[in-house]
């Protein structure tokens, strides 16, 4: 008998990758996402307080702390609320959704450029350095 994986399998009704990971995190436990989150965050922080050029390396901890705040945002939207507080707090979701997605995407950006620098160093490209 095999173990269950850590990670639920989720398919994409559209195949969009923002797509997969909302789906994914909308089933993740609350405790998970918020221990990304946090965890991330923290662990991007320490590489860059203690190592500023080390920055490449932070990059990967904040994008999973911004799938973890992403996540917890997305549970939140769904959770109902009286309608006085709709409003804004639609509004303050939204912003803090964005600000999740453009930072989770910078960071992965940074993370797939970095891992190219590891591998091919500064000689990377159609001439070859």
């Amino acid at each position: 008998m095999t173990a269950p994986s850590p990670i639920p399998v989720v398919h994409a009704p559209n195949g969009n990758v923002y797509a997969l990971i909302a789906a994914w995190a909308r089933r993740a436990r609350r405790r998970q996402l918020a221990t990304w989150a946090v965890g991330g965050a923290l662990d991007a922080a320490g590489i860059a307080a203690v190592r500023p050029g080390w920055w490449l390396a932070a990059a990967p901890f904040l994008c999973l702390a911004a799938i973890g705040a992403w996540g917890l945002v997305a549970q939140e939207e769904a959770r109902p609320q009286d309608a006085a507080a709709r409003p804004l707090r639609r509004r303050l979701l939204r912003v803090a959704r964005a600000a999740a997605v453009a930072i989770g995407t910078a960071a992965a950006v940074a993370s797939f450029y970095g891992a190219l620098w590891l591998v091919f160093g500064t000689r990377w490209g159609p001439s070859g350095g």
